[in-house]
């Protein structure tokens, strides 16, 4: 019985792993490389904030983040400061790519997932689905290009 318990614990745990890494397509290795840099993206924003988060992950010039306004930021400053600056967030948003594509020249890609935010003072925690397009800057790293996030019907 206990023999019976341990290989289910097991099993499930390997099953569960699996199931929460992403489904790499295209030019595998930069598919691999893109999962990495946004799982690094949500686990900076859970660690430093989302303004912050995004204001270094995004690109410096050319990055567009759609949020739930009309007009997109676009470039590190307009995210920074759409998303709040220095001011401490009234959320906290975590997310976690689902499926990532990526170029057969590796330099650019796109991740696809599923984004939480969770009020600090308590309340409802709403998610949704989220698209980032990925392209790497002259030094060889990750940066956004274009993020857009919508969120899940209320019910």
């Amino acid at each position: 019985m206990r023999t019976l318990l341990i290989t289910t614990l097991l099993v499930t745990g390997i099953v569960t792993a699996r199931a929460e890494q992403p489904r790499l397509h295209g030019n595998l290795a930069a598919a691999k490389s893109i999962a990495k840099a946004d799982t690094d993206f949500a686990a900076l924003a859970k660690r430093i904030g989302t303004a912050k988060a995004f204001r270094d992950n995004m690109d410096d010039v050319d990055g567009v983040v759609y949020g739930g306004g009309s007009k997109p930021a676009i470039g590190r400053a307009a995210i920074y400061a759409e998303m709040g600056g220095d001011v401490p967030g009234k959320s906290v948003l975590a997310w976690h790519p689902l499926e990532v594509f990526a170029a057969a020249a590796g330099d650019m890609g796109v991740s696809r997932g599923r984004w939480t935010s969770t009020p600090k003072a308590g309340g409802a925690t709403i998610g949704g689905a989220y698209v980032t397009v990925w392209r790497k800057d002259a030094n060889g790293h990750w940066k956004g290009l274009i993020d857009i996030g919508n969120a899940d019907p209320k019910r």
